[in-house]
Parts: C-alpha cells; sequence; structure tokens
C-alpha cells in the first residue's frame, strides 16, 4: 500500500497510487485531538445527522489504517457534502486534514476497496489545519 521515508523534522513520506505525500502525524494527531468534534456534528443538517449515524461503518479498513497512519481522527473530518441522484442511497464526499504537503500529485483516485476511492490535493492555505480548531467554516 505504501512506501515511507523520513523527509526532515518529523516528516515523513507516503506514496498512494501515483501521489507522493510528505506528513507530520504527530502534528497532525495533536491538532485533532484539540478538536471537539467534527464538522458533521457542527452542521447538523439533515444530511449531516445521517452521515453521523453511519460513520462507523462507511470507512474500509484499509483507509482507516491510513487515516491513522497520518494521525486523522476518523470522527473529526474537515467537511462532508452529499451527492448523487436522489434514491434510497446517498452518496457522501468530504475531507480530512493533515500537516504537510503534496510532493506528486499524481492523475488517479487511490483505492481503499468496496468502491471507496480517495485522493491527496494541495490547501494553499498553510494554517488551515490549525484554522480547524478555532473555526470549521472554510473554503479551500
Amino acid at each position: 500500500m505504501s512506501l515511507r521515508a523520513i523527509i526532515n523534522s518529523g516528516m515523513e513520506q507516503l506514496r498512494l497510487g501515483d501521489q507522493i505525500v510528505g506528513y507530520d502525524s504527530v502534528r497532525t494527531r495533536t491538532t485533532y485531538a484539540a478538536m471537539k468534534s467534527g464538522f458533521a456534528e457542527r452542521c447538523g443538517c439533515a444530511y449531516c445527522r445521517n452521515f453521523v449515524a453511519q460513520r462507523n461503518t462507511v470507512y474500509p479498513e484499509k483507509f482507516l489504517q491510513l487515516l491513522d497512519q497520518l494521525g486523522i481522527d476518523p470522527k473529526k473530518e474537515g467537511d462532508v457534502h452529499e451527492g448523487g441522484p436522489p434514491g434510497s442511497l446517498t452518496e457522501y464526499g468530504g475531507w480530512f486534514y493533515v500537516a504537510g504537503e503534496l510532493i506528486e500529485a499524481g492523475e488517479r483516485m487511490a483505492d481503499a476497496g468496496s468502491g471507496f476511492q480517495y485522493f491527496f490535493r494541495p490547501c494553499h492555505r498553510p494554517t488551515l489545519l490549525a484554522d480547524a480548531m478555532k473555526s470549521w467554516h472554510w473554503s479551500s
């Protein structure tokens, strides 16, 4: 699944699919520990309440292991949005934030199994992770 190497002062490097990410799991974990809740609890709309009720069942084990490696608390997403056509099932997307940098962007999503896909993208606000503790309303 991954290639790891230490790149500088607490940063490690991880290859996921055709992307390479530099990350600081200690800084990320410390920041998430200071957060009271994820976006979905803060929003409280019907879609977010539904997501919170299903959250423990939606992430494949492989993705949960990745989040743990990066220092991300899977119950404290930075953003959640619903999508897709109306029907009996609702498709969700969302974001988690990690202290680090996107070293190589790649062109494809990584697959965690069961049709669950993810990718990394750069955020142009270097303090976003720290800002997330103060305010859950941002745009990236």
